[in-house]
């Protein structure tokens, strides 16, 4: 048995307090930003595959190329 998460008393007994394993996550956490991160790198994911299928790699070299310049 494992003794993350407990605290052993000074006289070092065999009776150990329990503490909570776990801090909670704040109630502040940027769900919402991660979310819409990945939203959006998977729609650009879906824009790309699509536009190699449609017009082959062409395309998208094109568009990196003129972005690099």
């Amino acid at each position: 048995m494992s003794t993350i998460g407990t605290r052993f008393q000074k006289n070092r007994g065999s009776r150990a307090e329990s503490v909570p394993a776990a801090i909670p996550s704040p109630a502040d956490t940027p769900h919402l930003v991660l979310w819409l991160t990945g939203v959006v790198g998977f729609v650009l994911c879906m824009v790309a595959f699509v536009l190699w299928g449609i017009t082959g790699s062409r395309t998208l070299f094109d568009m990196m190329i003129a972005l690099c310049t």
